[in-house]
Protein backbone atom coordinates (compact mmCIF):
# COMPACT_ATOMS: atom_id res chain seq x y z
CA UNK A 1 0.00 0.00 0.00
CA UNK A 2 3.07 2.22 0.61
CA UNK A 3 4.46 1.74 -2.10
CA UNK A 4 1.04 2.01 -4.65
CA UNK A 5 0.86 5.14 -2.69
CA UNK A 6 4.04 7.14 -3.43
CA UNK A 7 3.19 5.80 -7.15
CA UNK A 8 0.40 7.50 -7.20
CA UNK A 9 1.73 10.69 -5.36
CA UNK A 10 4.93 10.25 -7.97
CA UNK A 11 1.88 10.26 -11.21
CA UNK A 12 0.47 13.31 -10.02
CA UNK A 13 3.64 15.11 -9.36
CA UNK A 14 4.79 14.44 -12.80
CA UNK A 15 1.23 14.97 -14.37
CA UNK A 16 1.28 18.41 -12.32
CA UNK A 17 4.78 18.98 -14.26
CA UNK A 18 3.92 18.35 -17.81
CA UNK A 19 1.26 20.85 -17.58
CA UNK A 20 2.92 23.99 -15.86
CA UNK A 21 4.72 26.76 -17.54
CA UNK A 22 7.90 25.90 -15.23
CA UNK A 23 8.16 22.18 -15.99
CA UNK A 24 6.87 21.42 -19.49
CA UNK A 25 7.62 18.01 -21.36
CA UNK A 26 10.08 18.61 -23.59
CA UNK A 27 8.66 19.09 -27.44
CA UNK A 28 8.62 16.66 -30.07
CA UNK A 29 10.15 19.95 -32.07
CA UNK A 30 12.69 19.96 -29.45
CA UNK A 31 13.55 16.66 -29.60
CA UNK A 32 14.11 17.02 -33.63
CA UNK A 33 16.23 20.22 -33.45
CA UNK A 34 18.24 18.32 -31.15
CA UNK A 35 18.82 15.49 -33.46
CA UNK A 36 19.51 17.77 -36.39
CA UNK A 37 22.30 19.53 -34.31
CA UNK A 38 23.86 16.02 -33.31
CA UNK A 39 23.39 15.00 -37.00
CA UNK A 40 25.18 18.75 -38.01
CA UNK A 41 28.39 17.53 -36.07
CA UNK A 42 28.52 13.75 -36.26
CA UNK A 43 31.98 12.53 -38.01
CA UNK A 44 30.45 10.38 -40.64
CA UNK A 45 34.36 9.28 -41.59
CA UNK A 46 35.29 8.49 -37.64
CA UNK A 47 32.20 8.63 -35.65
CA UNK A 48 31.62 10.70 -32.60
CA UNK A 49 30.77 14.39 -32.87
CA UNK A 50 32.71 17.34 -33.37
CA UNK A 51 36.17 18.07 -35.53
CA UNK A 52 38.72 17.83 -32.46
CA UNK A 53 38.91 15.49 -28.97
CA UNK A 54 36.11 13.09 -28.70
CA UNK A 55 34.43 12.29 -25.21
CA UNK A 56 32.52 9.26 -25.84
CA UNK A 57 29.15 11.03 -24.33
CA UNK A 58 27.17 8.42 -23.16
CA UNK A 59 24.41 10.82 -22.80
CA UNK A 60 24.16 11.92 -26.21
CA UNK A 61 24.36 8.14 -27.42
CA UNK A 62 20.94 7.11 -25.12
CA UNK A 63 19.32 9.61 -26.73
CA UNK A 64 19.92 9.24 -29.80
CA UNK A 65 18.79 5.68 -29.01
CA UNK A 66 15.82 6.45 -27.34
CA UNK A 67 15.08 8.99 -30.57
CA UNK A 68 15.72 5.97 -33.04
CA UNK A 69 13.37 3.79 -30.83
CA UNK A 70 10.41 6.64 -30.63
CA UNK A 71 10.51 7.91 -34.05
CA UNK A 72 12.11 5.16 -36.25
CA UNK A 73 15.06 7.44 -37.38
CA UNK A 74 17.49 5.75 -39.03
CA UNK A 75 19.89 8.23 -38.87
CA UNK A 76 20.00 8.26 -35.04
CA UNK A 77 20.94 4.49 -35.30
CA UNK A 78 23.46 4.89 -38.16
CA UNK A 79 25.12 7.54 -35.50
CA UNK A 80 25.29 5.34 -32.52
CA UNK A 81 26.57 2.41 -34.31
CA UNK A 82 29.15 4.30 -36.20
CA UNK A 83 30.54 5.66 -32.94
CA UNK A 84 30.29 2.48 -30.98
CA UNK A 85 32.07 0.77 -33.54
CA UNK A 86 34.81 3.49 -34.01
CA UNK A 87 35.44 3.43 -30.16
CA UNK A 88 35.73 -0.19 -29.80
CA UNK A 89 38.20 -0.31 -32.32
CA UNK A 90 40.17 1.89 -31.32
CA UNK A 91 43.03 2.92 -28.94
CA UNK A 92 40.38 4.46 -26.61
CA UNK A 93 39.51 1.06 -25.81
CA UNK A 94 41.91 -1.09 -23.94
CA UNK A 95 42.12 -4.06 -26.28
CA UNK A 96 44.20 -6.14 -23.45
CA UNK A 97 42.49 -5.51 -20.08
CA UNK A 98 39.22 -4.09 -21.01
CA UNK A 99 37.69 -0.82 -20.51
CA UNK A 100 37.37 2.96 -21.98
CA UNK A 101 39.66 5.65 -21.36
CA UNK A 102 38.76 8.85 -20.83
CA UNK A 103 38.51 10.68 -24.22
CA UNK A 104 40.49 10.70 -26.92
CA UNK A 105 43.13 13.60 -28.10
CA UNK A 106 42.54 13.04 -31.95
CA UNK A 107 39.44 12.47 -34.08
CA UNK A 108 40.23 9.39 -34.94
CA UNK A 109 39.71 7.96 -31.09
CA UNK A 110 43.79 6.39 -31.56
CA UNK A 111 45.60 8.36 -28.84
CA UNK A 112 43.53 8.49 -25.74
CA UNK A 113 43.88 10.64 -21.93
CA UNK A 114 44.77 7.09 -20.31
CA UNK A 115 42.89 7.95 -17.51
CA UNK A 116 39.58 5.35 -16.70
CA UNK A 117 36.77 6.80 -14.83
CA UNK A 118 33.93 4.87 -13.45
CA UNK A 119 31.09 6.70 -14.22
CA UNK A 120 32.38 6.45 -17.95
CA UNK A 121 32.46 2.69 -17.88
CA UNK A 122 28.56 2.40 -16.30
CA UNK A 123 26.91 4.69 -18.67
CA UNK A 124 28.65 2.95 -21.54
CA UNK A 125 27.66 -0.24 -20.33
CA UNK A 126 24.44 1.17 -20.82
CA UNK A 127 24.75 2.15 -24.44
CA UNK A 128 26.39 -0.78 -25.78
CA UNK A 129 23.40 -3.25 -23.73
CA UNK A 130 20.40 -0.34 -25.61
CA UNK A 131 22.48 -1.15 -28.86
CA UNK A 132 22.79 -4.89 -28.50
CA UNK A 133 19.18 -4.86 -28.15
CA UNK A 134 18.26 -2.22 -30.90
CA UNK A 135 20.62 -4.50 -33.32
CA UNK A 136 20.78 -7.98 -31.49
CA UNK A 137 24.70 -7.58 -32.62
CA UNK A 138 27.03 -9.55 -30.45
CA UNK A 139 29.60 -7.22 -31.00
CA UNK A 140 27.97 -4.95 -28.66
CA UNK A 141 27.14 -7.09 -25.95
CA UNK A 142 30.64 -8.66 -26.08
CA UNK A 143 31.81 -4.83 -25.17
CA UNK A 144 29.58 -3.94 -22.35
CA UNK A 145 30.75 -7.67 -20.92
CA UNK A 146 34.15 -6.98 -21.19
CA UNK A 147 33.65 -3.76 -19.71
CA UNK A 148 31.79 -5.15 -16.60
CA UNK A 149 34.84 -7.77 -16.56
CA UNK A 150 37.15 -5.11 -16.06
CA UNK A 151 35.23 -3.46 -13.52
CA UNK A 152 34.73 -6.57 -11.25
CA UNK A 153 38.37 -7.14 -11.51
CA UNK A 154 40.09 -3.97 -11.13
CA UNK A 155 37.43 -1.13 -9.67
CA UNK A 156 35.33 -3.20 -7.13
CA UNK A 157 36.74 -2.69 -3.39
CA UNK A 158 36.55 -5.93 -0.73
CA UNK A 159 33.15 -4.56 0.59
CA UNK A 160 31.55 -4.22 -2.48
CA UNK A 161 31.72 -0.65 -2.99
CA UNK A 162 33.19 0.51 -6.82
CA UNK A 163 36.70 2.78 -6.80
CA UNK A 164 36.17 6.21 -8.70
CA UNK A 165 39.22 6.00 -11.12
CA UNK A 166 42.50 4.71 -12.61
CA UNK A 167 45.03 7.54 -13.13
CA UNK A 168 46.72 7.76 -16.29
CA UNK A 169 50.24 7.49 -15.38
CA UNK A 170 52.11 5.10 -14.07
CA UNK A 171 55.94 5.79 -13.18
CA UNK A 172 55.34 9.50 -13.83
CA UNK A 173 54.88 9.29 -17.47
CA UNK A 174 51.48 9.30 -19.58
CA UNK A 175 49.98 5.79 -21.07
CA UNK A 176 53.15 3.75 -19.63
CA UNK A 177 51.57 0.94 -18.92
CA UNK A 178 49.10 0.66 -21.60
CA UNK A 179 51.89 0.89 -24.38
CA UNK A 180 54.06 -1.32 -26.28
CA UNK A 181 57.10 -2.07 -28.32
CA UNK A 182 57.14 -4.62 -31.09
CA UNK A 183 60.13 -6.33 -29.73
CA UNK A 184 58.51 -6.58 -26.17
CA UNK A 185 55.43 -8.37 -28.01
CA UNK A 186 57.55 -10.81 -29.93
CA UNK A 187 59.62 -12.00 -26.84
CA UNK A 188 56.18 -12.92 -25.26
CA UNK A 189 54.53 -14.57 -27.84
CA UNK A 190 55.42 -17.29 -30.31
CA UNK A 191 56.66 -16.26 -33.51
CA UNK A 192 53.08 -17.08 -34.95
CA UNK A 193 51.25 -15.55 -32.64
CA UNK A 194 52.98 -11.92 -32.32
CA UNK A 195 52.94 -11.84 -36.53
CA UNK A 196 49.69 -12.36 -36.34
CA UNK A 197 48.85 -9.91 -33.42
CA UNK A 198 51.16 -7.02 -34.78
CA UNK A 199 49.33 -7.53 -38.11
CA UNK A 200 45.88 -7.11 -36.42
CA UNK A 201 46.75 -4.35 -33.90
CA UNK A 202 48.80 -1.97 -36.03
CA UNK A 203 52.06 -2.46 -34.28
CA UNK A 204 54.73 -0.99 -35.85
CA UNK A 205 58.66 -0.80 -35.08
CA UNK A 206 59.06 2.94 -34.82
CA UNK A 207 55.49 2.90 -33.00
CA UNK A 208 52.88 4.99 -33.41
CA UNK A 209 52.95 7.27 -30.84
CA UNK A 210 54.39 10.30 -30.14
CA UNK A 211 56.90 10.89 -27.53
CA UNK A 212 55.49 14.22 -25.25
CA UNK A 213 59.15 15.58 -25.01
CA UNK A 214 60.70 14.71 -27.87
CA UNK A 215 57.63 15.01 -30.55
CA UNK A 216 59.20 11.82 -32.39
CA UNK A 217 58.40 8.02 -32.58
CA UNK A 218 59.96 6.46 -29.87
CA UNK A 219 58.59 2.18 -30.91
CA UNK A 220 55.83 2.70 -28.42
CA UNK A 221 52.47 1.66 -29.98
CA UNK A 222 48.28 2.35 -29.00
CA UNK A 223 46.85 -1.08 -29.59
CA UNK A 224 43.85 -0.41 -32.43
CA UNK A 225 41.86 -1.88 -35.23
CA UNK A 226 41.22 -1.03 -38.59
CA UNK A 227 38.09 -2.63 -38.29
CA UNK A 228 36.20 -5.51 -35.73
CA UNK A 229 37.99 -8.42 -34.88
CA UNK A 230 34.80 -10.55 -36.39
CA UNK A 231 35.37 -8.72 -40.13
CA UNK A 232 38.59 -9.44 -39.70
CA UNK A 233 38.59 -12.87 -39.20
CA UNK A 234 36.40 -13.58 -42.36
CA UNK A 235 38.59 -11.97 -44.21
CA UNK A 236 41.18 -14.16 -43.29
CA UNK A 237 38.85 -16.81 -43.94
CA UNK A 238 39.23 -18.38 -40.93
CA UNK A 239 36.83 -20.31 -38.49
CA UNK A 240 35.23 -17.88 -36.18
CA UNK A 241 35.43 -19.66 -33.03
CA UNK A 242 39.26 -21.16 -33.90
CA UNK A 243 40.11 -17.60 -34.44
CA UNK A 244 38.76 -15.94 -31.62
CA UNK A 245 40.09 -18.36 -29.25
CA UNK A 246 43.44 -17.69 -30.88
CA UNK A 247 43.21 -13.84 -29.95
CA UNK A 248 41.82 -14.68 -26.73
CA UNK A 249 44.68 -16.99 -26.27
CA UNK A 250 47.28 -14.21 -27.41
CA UNK A 251 45.33 -11.27 -25.44
CA UNK A 252 45.49 -13.39 -21.74
CA UNK A 253 49.67 -13.72 -22.29
CA UNK A 254 49.97 -10.21 -22.68
CA UNK A 255 47.33 -9.29 -19.79
CA UNK A 256 49.71 -11.72 -17.82
CA UNK A 257 53.01 -9.94 -18.63
CA UNK A 258 51.36 -6.49 -18.48
CA UNK A 259 49.92 -6.95 -14.84
CA UNK A 260 53.38 -7.27 -13.89
CA UNK A 261 54.31 -3.93 -14.79
CA UNK A 262 53.51 -1.17 -12.28
CA UNK A 263 50.43 -0.27 -12.28
CA UNK A 264 48.62 3.42 -12.49
CA UNK A 265 47.43 4.24 -9.49
CA UNK A 266 43.62 3.95 -8.41
CA UNK A 267 41.56 6.64 -6.78
CA UNK A 268 39.79 4.60 -4.35
CA UNK A 269 37.63 6.83 -2.89
CA UNK A 270 33.94 5.61 -3.16
CA UNK A 271 31.15 7.43 -4.18
CA UNK A 272 27.35 7.30 -3.83
CA UNK A 273 26.61 8.46 -7.47
CA UNK A 274 28.78 7.36 -9.41
CA UNK A 275 28.15 3.65 -7.73
CA UNK A 276 24.29 4.53 -8.27
CA UNK A 277 25.46 4.55 -12.29
CA UNK A 278 27.34 1.17 -12.10
CA UNK A 279 24.83 0.01 -10.06
CA UNK A 280 22.01 0.95 -12.60
CA UNK A 281 24.55 -0.39 -15.40
CA UNK A 282 24.90 -3.82 -13.17
CA UNK A 283 21.30 -4.55 -12.60
CA UNK A 284 19.79 -3.87 -15.82
CA UNK A 285 23.19 -5.81 -18.06
CA UNK A 286 22.36 -8.79 -15.52
CA UNK A 287 18.60 -8.42 -16.30
CA UNK A 288 19.08 -8.21 -20.35
CA UNK A 289 21.65 -10.82 -19.93
CA UNK A 290 20.75 -13.05 -17.80
CA UNK A 291 23.71 -12.97 -15.91
CA UNK A 292 23.49 -13.32 -11.91
CA UNK A 293 26.62 -12.53 -11.28
CA UNK A 294 26.24 -8.79 -12.64
CA UNK A 295 22.48 -8.71 -10.64
CA UNK A 296 25.07 -9.88 -7.39
CA UNK A 297 27.50 -7.51 -7.93
CA UNK A 298 25.00 -4.80 -8.31
CA UNK A 299 23.47 -5.96 -4.45
CA UNK A 300 26.61 -5.99 -2.69
CA UNK A 301 27.15 -2.59 -3.61
CA UNK A 302 23.63 -1.87 -2.44
CA UNK A 303 24.59 -3.54 0.66
CA UNK A 304 27.55 -1.36 0.99
CA UNK A 305 25.79 1.68 0.05
CA UNK A 306 22.97 1.48 2.80
CA UNK A 307 25.78 -0.04 5.92
CA UNK A 308 27.93 2.89 4.67
CA UNK A 309 26.70 5.86 2.82
CA UNK A 310 23.53 6.18 4.64
CA UNK A 311 22.79 7.68 7.85
CA UNK A 312 19.63 9.25 9.83
CA UNK A 313 17.63 9.17 6.15
CA UNK A 314 20.22 10.83 4.04
CA UNK A 315 23.10 10.08 2.17
CA UNK A 316 26.57 10.75 2.56
CA UNK A 317 28.80 11.45 -0.85
CA UNK A 318 32.03 9.59 -0.20
CA UNK A 319 33.82 6.83 1.35
CA UNK A 320 37.32 6.31 1.99
CA UNK A 321 39.43 3.70 4.09
CA UNK A 322 36.53 3.66 6.14
CA UNK A 323 36.15 7.82 6.58
CA UNK A 324 32.93 8.97 5.68
CA UNK A 325 33.05 12.51 4.11
CA UNK A 326 30.12 15.07 2.88
CA UNK A 327 26.26 15.18 3.00
CA UNK A 328 24.91 13.79 -0.23
CA UNK A 329 24.40 15.89 -3.29
CA UNK A 330 21.33 15.89 -5.49
CA UNK A 331 23.31 13.66 -8.22
CA UNK A 332 24.29 11.22 -5.16
CA UNK A 333 20.41 11.03 -5.01
CA UNK A 334 18.72 10.86 -8.37
CA UNK A 335 21.63 7.86 -9.43
CA UNK A 336 21.62 5.95 -6.17
CA UNK A 337 17.45 5.58 -7.01
CA UNK A 338 18.08 5.11 -10.35
CA UNK A 339 20.20 2.05 -9.70
CA UNK A 340 17.50 1.13 -7.08
CA UNK A 341 15.01 1.47 -9.39
CA UNK A 342 17.18 -0.93 -11.83
CA UNK A 343 17.55 -3.62 -9.31
CA UNK A 344 13.67 -3.75 -8.57
CA UNK A 345 12.69 -4.34 -11.88
CA UNK A 346 15.44 -7.24 -12.13
CA UNK A 347 14.84 -8.91 -8.60
CA UNK A 348 11.11 -7.95 -7.94
CA UNK A 349 12.41 -7.21 -4.18
CA UNK A 350 10.21 -4.08 -3.67
CA UNK A 351 12.15 -3.11 -0.42
CA UNK A 352 15.09 -1.76 -2.96
CA UNK A 353 11.91 0.24 -4.12
CA UNK A 354 10.53 1.52 -1.14
CA UNK A 355 14.19 2.52 -0.19
CA UNK A 356 13.99 4.43 -3.66
CA UNK A 357 10.90 5.95 -2.51
CA UNK A 358 11.89 7.13 0.71
CA UNK A 359 14.97 9.02 -0.74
Amino acid sequence: DEILKSAEDISKALNSLSSSKSGQLLSISTLRSAFNTLKGSYDREHGGFGSGQKFPSPNILLFLLRYWESTGEEGALEMVEGTLKAMAIGGIWDHIGYGFHRYSVDTEWLIPHFEKMLYDQALLVMVFTEAYQATHREEYRMTAEQILEYVLRDMTSNGGGFYSAEDAESEGIEGKYYLWKKEEIEEILKPEESELFNRIYQVEKRGNYLDELSGEYNGNNILHLKKPLPDIGEEMDVDADEFKRSIDNIRNKLFQARNKRAHPAKDDKILTDWNGLMIAALARAGRIYNKNRYVEAALNALSFTRENLYKNGRLLHRYRDGEVKVQGYLEDYAYLIWGLLEIYETTGDSSWLQWACKL
